[in-house]
């Protein structure tokens, strides 16, 4: 259940002290009676409705939720937020398989058996480099998968 006070953002928790419109105060939170939330300016509210927070925000009007869509500068920041984190997701995978070439190259030397090829890690590292440009929306990224035995 959540609570607005004094017609502000709705909150999850009573506070622990009211003070009534009579000017006294009640201090357990789990005694106070409806009437008493009212006289201090707290009623409770509905639950907030499901929204895409990617075109709308979720406001509060003092006594009812609404969802307002998102304007063009809004959207565009959510999206150039979005490709920023591609990007950072991007050059960590890009960072690790560079820890697997490592390997690589350290397994070939010894004689050992070798988890990847260079050539497989090549062309992992290659597609990981191309997502930006192969795709116009960063909610439609499809990652490359590299079968890692660590």
């Amino acid at each position: 259940m959540q609570y607005s006070i004094n017609g502000e953002y709705p909150v999850d928790t009573l506070p622990n002290r009211i003070r009534l419109s009579d000017g006294s105060t009640r201090t357990d939170s789990s005694t106070f009676t409806t009437s008493e939330l009212t006289s201090a300016g707290i009623v409770t509210t509905t639950n907030p409705p499901s929204y895409n927070s990617d075109t709308h925000k979720l406001t509060w009007d003092g006594s009812n939720w609404q969802t307002v869509g998102l304007t063009t500068a809004q959207l565009l920041e959510i999206t150039n937020q979005k490709w920023i984190n591609v990007r950072n997701k991007r050059n960590e995978l890009l960072d690790f398989a560079d820890k697997l070439v490592i390997r690589q190259q350290g397994q070939t030397r010894l004689g050992a058996s070798t988890t990847h090829t260079l050539t497989e890690l090549d062309e992992y590292m290659q597609t990981l480099r191309n997502i930006p440009q192969n795709s116009l929306d960063p909610d439609d990224i499809i990652w490359p998968q590299l079968s890692v035995d660590s």
